[in-house]
């Protein structure tokens, strides 16, 4: 396996390893669909749409994209274990629904092509070249078809990060893009913009906030970072005995192909 093979390896298991803990403590996650698919009545779409959904986790927006009167859905998902559950959540309403696995930075043929909407949330953080994917995923779109997404961006775990700078330190949370950077990397050749807003959650400690980021898979480092030493890490989770509030920064990107 290529490195980039074995990241995205790790990211598979780590999702597939908490597909049973994924839908009680994902409330960000869950909020985060809501609030997408929140925006796509203001889009325009024909009235039986073709739909990709990139990062599909346990169905959150699944869900909803499901009581959707759809042309086609396809769903899928880099993990067999999130898109088994997905499908198994979804049950008789997804009846009509294409389930596949793929890498949604990587999509495979048998995705198809031609969808009027390509919409993901909460999984292109985990992207490895977010430009290149964007440009990826806009080329399976029909003309004038919508790519849409949240993510995560540069202020997410700031908390978290600062603590570590505060003791000479480097946290190992990845680096995300600003909302304006995100901006930019929308393809040329249609017209979008990227809203964002601040999500704030409150953890009995620092213990329990990596705990709660292993229990929804989320808790794989920068690829770069070099595992902090016992001691050190002690020396973090001290800066938060009284409870830690954790800013979540959200991205929603909103784009038409021309």
């Amino acid at each position: 396996m290529t490195p980039r093979s074995n990241i995205k390896a790790a990211v598979a298991a780590a999702f597939g390893a908490a597909v049973d803990t994924y839908d009680d403590k994902a409330d960000v996650q869950r909020e985060a669909a809501e609030r997408l698919f929140g925006r796509l009545p203001g889009l325009a779409l024909p009235t039986n749409p073709r739909i990709l959904e990139i990062g599909c986790g346990t169905g959150f927006l699944s869900r909803m994209l499901a009581d959707m009167n759809t042309e086609e859905l396809v769903v899928s998902d880099i993990s067999d274990a999130m898109l088994a559950r997905c499908r198994q959540t979804l049950g008789a309403v997804a009846s009509h629904a294409r389930f596949l696995v793929m890498d949604g930075e990587e999509p495979s043929e048998s995705a198809g092509s031609g969808f009027d909407l390509i919409c993901s949330s909460m999984a292109f953080q985990w992207f490895n070249n977010m430009s290149q994917s964007l440009e990826r995923l806009a080329s399976l779109l029909a003309p004038g078809g919508h790519l849409v997404f949240a993510t995560l961006a540069a202020e997410s775990f700031h908390e978290w990060t600062q603590a570590h700078a505060d003791l000479n330190m480097t946290s190992s949370v990845r680096s995300y893009p600003t909302a304006d950077a995100l901006a930019r990397m929308l393809p040329k050749r249609g017209e979008g913009r990227v809203e964002e807003e601040h999500i704030v959650r409150h953890y009995p400690d620092g213990h329990d906030f990596l705990g709660h980021l292993k229990r929804i898979g989320a808790h794989l480092p920068e690829s770069s970072h070099r595992p902090v030493a016992p001691g050190a890490l002690r020396r973090v989770l001290r800066q938060f005995e009284g409870g830690i509030s954790v800013t979540y920064h959200m991205a929603y990107g909103l784009w038409r192909r021309a």
